[in-house]
């Protein structure tokens, strides 16, 4: 089965899962939400063993294995499947999740992390309830003063600035934007390199798409071998016609298989998460470029709705 078919199946049978209950489990435990700024997703049950992805704030996950203990098999929105500890989440009944997903919700669109205090005239240490990082969903009205009340999935509850927050409507219908995206890139940069991180905490370098990406409310998948299949792609030998916040991706050998991907700039660069988020040139005489064999490049612009890819406003999970 080519690869592209194998994404096509996994895609649509995530979002049929998503409405319906899960079979052997009750209806009303299939699902939970992260309740801390960034949680890890391993492969395995055990904080030993590796970190595969993390999921931010308000994600909704879906439950497919619980038998009770300290760990969680979960699938994401975009099909990323693993283990997560049962103190990252808050439980949710199916009907909890429906109520969520009409429910009046805010979206960090801070790219520094921003706290959340108990009282909203209370900014000192002993005050913070908890962190949002850039892309957490939260319930609450969005209010026209300086601090807003908002509801943790937990259901704690507390203020935050408003200027960092905006509703969910807005931000997931973004239309797309080069510009965003390459502005979270950038504001990024020499945030360290961690293998399967994804949050603006730290990244790894498929991780630096789907935080920027996301930031313009497009959720795409997760790995550099899944992201090289999506999208309008763009022969290695047709460097003149890249555009802004295009894909690219290299191997370390001419056939093997994908191992990294960047994010194009402008006039030859593009910027990655290598050791740390860095700019690199498409030139023989750049160290990082030339010590790669790069594969081609996929267009993401253009291409929303497709296969892998959708804006948050369209995805079942959310809406």
């Amino acid at each position: 089965m080519m690869p592209m078919v194998k994404i096509k199946i996994s895609i649509i049978i995530s979002m049929l899962v998503a409405l319906l209950p899960m079979k052997g489990h009750a209806q009303d435990s299939c699902w939970v939400q992260v309740r801390i700024p960034v949680a890890c997703i391993r492969d395995g049950k055990g904080h030993s063993t590796e970190m595969t992805s993390q999921a931010i704030m308000g994600t909704p996950m879906l439950v497919l294995e619980d038998d009770g203990g300290e760990w969680l098999h979960l699938k994401g929105p975009d099909g990323y499947e693993g283990y997560m500890n049962i103190s990252s989440v808050a439980k949710k009944s199916h009907a909890d999740i429906c109520r969520w997903r009409k429910s009046s919700r805010l979206v960090c669109v801070s790219l520094p992390e921003v706290k959340v205090y108990a009282t909203a005239d209370g900014t000192d240490s002993r005050n913070v309830v908890t962190e949002l990082v850039n892309g957490v969903i939260v319930e609450g009205i969005l209010s026209d003063r300086l601090m807003t009340k908002i509801t943790l999935p937990d259901g704690r509850s507390g203020w935050v600035q408003t200027s960092a927050l905006s509703t969910i409507e807005d931000w997931a219908n973004k239309p797309f934007d080069s510009d965003q995206i390459l502005s979270t890139c950038y504001w990024l940069m020499g945030t360290p390199y961690l293998w399967g991180a994804c949050s603006t905490k730290s990244v790894d370098c498929s991780g630096l798409v789907r935080v920027s990406y996301f930031a313009n409310g497009i959720l795409m998948l997760r790995d550099a071998r899944q992201q090289i299949e999506i999208g309008k792609r763009i022969s290695e030998n047709d460097l003149d016609s890249l555009q802004a916040a295009d894909l690219l991706f290299f191997s370390n050998t001419p056939d093997g298989r994908i191992s990294h991907v960047a994010i194009y700039d402008k006039d030859g660069n593009y910027i990655h998460s290598s050791g740390l988020v860095k700019v690199n040139a498409m030139k023989d005489d750049d160290y990082d470029f030339s010590n790669r064999i790069y594969r081609g490049a996929s267009r993401i612009n253009g291409m929303i709705p497709s296969e892998g890819i959708t804006s948050v406003g369209a995805h079942p999970w959310y809406f």
